[in-house]
């Protein structure tokens, strides 16, 4: 009976735990949605409603008073073109240092994490030079250089940690029929680390479209303009619109969560793949 009890007690104990957690995490999302729905008086009444309500003008203002659409777009070009990027070099780094055994290999991999452990913004400056030199500054062509050259290293051991789980006897046996090491993976280890790479994928999606430091540095023309960067400056000297703010943050948020969504279950079954090897 006793035991019953404390087993009882601590399934009480643990799902009130994981319900408190929950409303902590998930509390600022629906804040900022229920601001968004506000207007500029009720944003400041007291005591605050935390009931929505439906009113989209902010929603409107935002995407047809602003260059919201045009920062949109901007940060999905970045992205994107960033993310395939790092996809396209990383991916077969990852599987040369997991796969081929060669004098300088550890060298390399310890230079790549290395890279990790440098400050994004001692990095900036240098890059800021890099991109004046090869008249890049200013242009999303800079930024995604720049986003690729952050998110490489990451791509690169988060897709090697994958490889490393799959077993290498089946790439045997496909060497020994005659496949070249670039069938094998294309045709053979990469459905198999498909989930892996969804989860890369995501991460670095991520990364670039939340990016601020680099983007606010080297772009300056309103028209080349992310969307973190048009979203700071909505912050006025004397007010800010914290129901516009908002609101366009929500729609600043949707390609991420869209995103994840559709690759839900490969984002979890990633994180889980690297975790387990043979």
């Amino acid at each position: 009976m006793r035991s019953t009890v404390k087993v009882n007690s601590k399934r009480i104990l643990f799902f009130v735990s994981l319900g408190i957690a929950c409303i902590i995490a998930l509390f600022p999302v629906y804040w900022m949605i229920v601001t968004s729905l506000q207007t500029t008086e009720q944003v400041f009444e007291f005591p605050p409603s935390f009931i929505p309500r439906l009113n989209f003008e902010n929603f409107i203002s935002v995407i047809f008073d602003t260059d919201l659409p045009l920062w949109l777009r901007n940060s999905l070009v970045v992205s994107l073109s960033s993310t395939a990027l790092a996809l396209l070099v990383g991916t077969p780094a990852a599987f040369a240092l997991s796969r081929f055994r060669y004098r300088g290999r550890a060298f390399f991999s310890l230079l790549i994490l290395t890279t990790q452990m440098i400050p994004t913004l001692v990095l900036i400056i240098p890059l800021f030079q890099i991109f004046v030199q090869l008249g890049i500054r200013d242009s999303l062509l800079g930024l995604i250089f720049g986003n690729f050259a952050f998110m490489l290293p990451v791509v690169v051991w988060m897709m090697k940690a994958m490889l490393d789980g799959v077993p290498q006897e089946i790439e045997q046996a496909a060497r020994i029929d005659g496949a070249s090491w670039f069938q094998i993976m294309i045709h053979i280890t990469g459905p198999l680390v498909l989930p892996g790479l969804a989860a890369t994928t995501i991460y670095a999606f991520l990364d670039a479209w939340d990016e601020y430091m680099l983007a606010r540095t080297i772009i300056t023309s309103p028209q080349n303009w992310v969307a973190s960067i048009g979203i700071s400056s909505f912050v006025g000297q004397y007010l800010t619109p914290l129901n516009l703010v908002m609101a366009a943050a929500v729609l600043f948020s949707l390609p991420p969560i869209l995103l994840f969504l559709l690759m839900q279950r490969q984002f979890v079954a990633g994180l889980s793949a690297g975790a387990v090897k043979g």
